[in-house]
């Protein structure tokens, strides 16, 4: 029996720190005692077990962390390397949408991210709009009836919630048959149904939350914020590597009950998951919240949507953070399940996880599958030949710390003038899995210099490339067929820097050889973007078309749901 005597217990259910002392026998909380009623004496006598004390000495004692809404596959390492990050920072739970996997493996990629972990609880929403729109080619689909074999396999009875973030919100106010018939399944099967509504308001807001939404995770002003609480959605606040709203929970100040609230790193880095993950956030939090209210926003509250046993209470596991202090939410020690961190196999071992779970569901996973490409392939009709100098061409601007861009409309003799100055660059999506020969082609203000290459691309992960130079971008397109997916830089005729990602060409196997990698990388390219942050990910999500207001895929350029024309 584990006894941890003298700490300042953090109470989430009422918002409270007490004093008070924890036993812990095998895996499960067997008392909190507020009162110092602890007797050792009696107490082995009760236990009938050797009793091992802790004496906290007035440190912190937090249940494990909660992250509701998160895609593993965007720290670029696969789940059972993912979990020694999460665990390390205190987060015993995670609630996954693992609809990137899925747009390239379809079902099997989906198994793989729930089975894959040791000790992490994973716990799986099944994505919902695989692909995700109709205009870009994906590796796999999710159709109803996959959606309703998940729900009903026994195997996964408590470990699919429910249906992943609805991106095609616009299908459900139109009622739209397939995604009306998945939100049904979910509903029948008694299943959670997350949201993803970006800017949608009013009466719209009302027909899509009649459909049986229940959360969503896009919000992006107050307002915004407090209509959808107030028509009872759960809102995530969203902090994660590029996509930035924590400033939003100043909300706070608004509303009496923070109950439905609860804080997601949605999409993330390796290298801020290694670097703290949701202490990250909690520290952030703090700003607008008090500690105690961060710490609900990552247990209680998602534990209530999610109907997990969370908390500091006799019968639940011993899962908890012993933190030094809550200013900066240093943590002492995690205890997982009554053991320390450090006494799981997988602190112990390199060991890649099961081996057996990789044979079965991603062997030969990591084709890109096109042919190579030319320099004429990328050739833009009316800027590079057929030129049409009275007319104009739609250019997207990426916006720092969000998930949005915006459109700008430029002369075409400006366009070219821009480009022969790198002030401009080209942006390109090709196809990569079933060998179309697409190839979408645009324009955007990323790039100061060089070129990157990626088959990380939300949602379908085709490959994006931006660059100047057509010499560089060919090369750098060709390079990563070569190299079966990950990232490329090139820079006058030469690959600088590269990452392989061999599941698929958007996971690795090593952790810290990737972060190592992804630093390297980060250092190589930090003064070629026209602003700081991470530019692979801020590419990945330039193919993201659900959201507005100018993106890309391998159709072409993308603008409110539609294809639009580069040249106008």
């Amino acid at each position: 029996m584990l006894l941890l005597k003298n700490g300042n217990i953090i109470n989430v259910y009422t918002g409270e720190i007490l004093k008070g002392n924890i036993g812990i026998l095998k895996d499960r909380i067997l008392f909190v005692d507020y009162q110092d009623e602890v007797n050792i004496n009696r107490l082995r006598r009760y236990v009938k077990t050797d009793i091992k004390v802790l004496d906290l000495k007035g440190r912190y004692v937090s249940p494990t962390f909660i992250d509701s809404h998160i895609h593993i596959e965007s720290s670029h390492v696969i789940p059972s390397e993912f979990e020694k990050y999460a665990l390390i920072n205190g987060v015993s739970k995670v609630v996954i949408d693992p609809h990137e996997i899925a747009n390239v493996l379809g079902v099997k990629g989906i198994e793989f991210m729930i089975n894959s972990c040791r000790v992490l609880e994973v716990y799986c929403m099944v994505p919902s709009c695989v692909p995700a729109t109709e205009m870009e080619t994906s590796g796999a689909e999710i159709t109803v009836e996959d959606v309703e074999k998940l729900f009903k396999n026994p195997l996964y009875k408590d470990r699919i919630l429910g249906l992943g973030e609805v991106m095609n919100y616009i299908g459900v106010i139109n009622e739209d048959e397939k995604i009306v018939k998945k939100i049904e399944i979910a509903k029948r099967y008694s299943k959670i149904v997350d949201g993803h509504a970006p800017k949608l308001r009013g009466l719209d807001l009302n027909l899509y939350i009649g459909k049986g939404i229940m959360s969503d995770h896009e919000c992006t002003s107050q307002e915004e914020v407090l209509e959808k609480l107030r028509l009872g959605m759960k809102v995530m606040v969203r902090e994660g590597t590029v996509s930035k709203n924590i400033h939003l929970l100043k909300i706070r100040e608004e509303i009496g009950d923070i109950r439905n609230i609860l804080l997601v790193s949605d999409d993330i880095s390796i290298r801020d998951l290694r670097e703290g993950y949701l202490l990250k956030i909690l520290r952030k939090a703090t700003k607008y919240v008090s500690p105690i209210e961060a710490i609900q926003m990552v247990t209680v509250n998602p534990a209530n949507y999610f109907n997990f046993e969370v908390g500091i209470k006799p019968s639940n596991y011993g899962d908890l953070i012993i933190f030094d202090n809550l200013e900066e939410f240093k943590i002492d020690k995690v205890i997982i399940k009554g053991r320390f961190l450090e006494e799981y196999p997988i602190f112990r071992s390199k060991s890649r996880g099961n081996s057996e779970i990789y044979k079965k569901y991603i062997k030969d996973s990591n084709k890109l599958n096109y042919t190579y490409k030319s320099e004429e392939d990328f050739l833009i009709r009316g800027i590079d030949i057929d030129v049409e100098e009275n007319r104009s061409a739609r250019i997207i601007v990426p916006v720092k710390d969000s998930l949005i861009t915006k459109e700008e409309i430029l002369e075409v003799p400006r366009v070219i003038e821009e480009l022969e100055g790198n002030r401009l660059n080209r942006i390109y999506v090709v196809e990569r899995h079933k060998n179309t020969g697409n190839i979408g082609k645009g324009l955007i203000k990323l790039l100061k210099r060089g070129t990157l290459a990626s088959s990380y691309a939300h949602d379908s992960h085709n490959v994006v490339v931006v660059g100047n130079d057509l010499r560089d971008i060919t090369l750098a397109v060709n390079s990563l067929k070569d190299m079966g997916g990950g990232f490329i830089v090139v820079e006058e005729g030469e690959v600088v820097e590269s990452l392989k990602l061999e599941v698929g060409g958007i996971m690795g196997y090593d952790g810290e050889y990737i972060y190592r990698k992804i630093l390297s990388i980060e250092d190589t390219i930090k003064d070629y973007g026209f602003f700081k942050g991470d530019l692979f990910l801020t590419m990945s999500f330039l193919t993201l078309s659900v959201i507005p207001d100018l993106k890309i895929t391998d159709f072409g350029l993308i603008k409110d749901n539609k294809v639009v024309d580069l040249i106008v």
